[in-house]
């Protein structure tokens, strides 16, 4: 694979167990404990508030005027989410849903914005967090290429087994954070059977296996190669 293509897939869609430190955000905040399934705010809302996540996850999801919602990145353990702009109003442009139990600091964007002026190095980290999202966003429109599912599929697991890798023996990555088939689903715009049948289908061809709640890929240079492959189906080929 190409190291500017490999660079990009760095930009993984699940950012989360980051390493920034928001502990004045912390002091700042209101903290909520959320439940599963709670809306945190909806897409073109007034953005009166920032977020700062310290446990569960958060799904971001935009809606398309007929209805149709997309996934757009998972934010989980020190992610920011919500909009702020320090030169004028902005309403959010996307929603915010947890997908798991959640706890939230919540900031207003006005004493968000004192923290900043008194504050360099949370500047840097606002800037920091920000560069990752918009690398995210551009390993989106690269995978918007692949006109295949299942090949969505296989380029999101490269991304998580260079962001959240853990190198086995022999060769092969574990993937240190887990997602459900639903969460892939949304985020590669499938059904949850698409996301079964091809996880299913790189296990009998030895290119991924389940250790206990953890995915491990087996051979990466061969599921990078299926992702360039655009003759690849998944019944191109009979078991064995």
């Amino acid at each position: 694979m190409l190291e500017s293509i490999r660079e990009v897939y760095q930009a993984t869609p699940w950012l989360e167990n980051l390493p920034d430190q928001w502990e004045l955000l912390k002091e700042a905040g209101t903290p909520i404990e959320c439940k599963k399934d709670t809306i945190i705010f909806e897409q073109d809302d007034e953005a009166e508030h920032v977020y700062l996540i310290a446990s569960g996850r958060v799904c971001l999801y935009a809606t398309t005027p007929a209805g149709e919602e997309k996934a757009l990145a998972f934010i989980g353990k020190n992610g920011l989410i919500g909009e702020y702009d320090s030169l004028g109003n902005l309403s959010h442009a996307t929603s915010a849903i947890t997908v798991s139990k959640t706890v939230l600091y919540k900031i207003s964007t006005g004493r968000f914005r004192e923290l900043l002026k008194q504050n360099f190095h949370l500047v840097e980290q606002l800037l920091h967090f920000e560069s990752r999202k918009y690398r995210m966003l551009c390993a989106q429109s690269l995978q918007l290429s692949y006109r295949k599912a299942p090949h969505r599929i296989c380029a999101t697991l490269i991304q998580l087994a260079l962001n959240y890798g853990t190198p086995l023996e022999q060769d092969s990555i574990q993937i240190a954070t887990t997602f459900t088939h639903q969460e892939m689903a949304n985020l590669v715009g499938t059904t949850r059977i698409t996301v079964i049948n091809t996880l299913k289908w790189l296990e009998r061809h030895h290119i991924l296996e389940k250790q206990n709640k953890y995915y491990v890929i087996t051979d990466l240079p061969r599921l990078e190669s299926l992702v360039q492959d655009e003759t690849w189906k998944l019944t191109k080929h009979a078991e064995g």
